[in-house]
This record gives structure tokens, sequence and C-alpha cells, in this order.
């Protein structure tokens, strides 16, 4: 946190990743300041590591993304499990007051939309 009390991005870091950082800046300054090529064989480890690093933080950014969607999913899919038992329980409702074949149907799918409403959530709150 700053003097005002915001995060900074580099709060977000780990210790390793920041010590490495000024490694890297200190390694860079002082092969400025002593006038010396860095070997050929460090540079492609560099790079070779900075591409393994891209790939990871693209992963990682990827997973976040995904995890997002299946949380919008797992929302949705309760919200559709609670307007599938609403409509069940209306039918329901319904029928207590129809007594022909038509309050039979009404009842039967009422029943049968609640245990499904039912089924479905607890199939969100298991995978959440």
């Amino acid at each position: 946190m700053d003097f005002f009390g915001q995060h900074r991005p580099e709060d977000n870091q780990s210790v390793v990743s920041r010590m490495q950082k000024k490694y890297w800046k200190t390694k860079q300054v002082f092969i400025k300041a002593t006038g010396k090529k860095e070997d050929e064989h460090v540079v492609a480890s560099d790079a070779e590591l900075d591409a393994k690093l891209e790939v990871f933080h693209s992963i990682q950014e990827t997973c976040t993304e995904l995890l997002k969607i299946v949380e919008k999913y797992q929302l949705r899919l309760n919200v559709i499990s609670e307007e599938e038992n609403e409509l069940g329980l209306f039918l329901k409702f319904q029928a207590e007051r129809d007594t022909t074949q038509a309050g039979k149907m009404m009842d039967a799918t009422g029943k049968a939309l609640c245990s499904s409403a039912k089924q479905r959530f607890i199939m969100v709150l298991h995978h959440l």
C-alpha cells in the first residue's frame, strides 16, 4: 500500500517475483556500468524463461476467465431452478382448484417441475 492506503500494482506480486525483478534490474545496471556484454547463453536462457512466463500468464488469465464463466453459469442455473420451482408450485396450486383432467395434468406437471428444480438446485450446490 502507498502513503494514502491505496493498493499499488507491486502489492499483488510475490516476494520472489519482486526479488527476481530487482535482481535483473541490478544485473542490467551492473553490466552497463562495467561495459561488459552479456553471455549469449544467458540471453538465450532469459528469452526461454520469458517465453515460458508469458505462456504461464496466458494460461493463468484464461483459467481466471473460465472460472468467472463457470460462476456465472452456476448463478444462472440457480435462477432457472428457482423459476422452475415457482412454475411447478403455481401449477400445483391451480390444479387444486381444477378437478378436471386438465387439473390432474397440471398437478403432475407441477410435481415434475418442482422435482426437477430440486434436483438442479442440489446439483448447483454440489458444484459450488
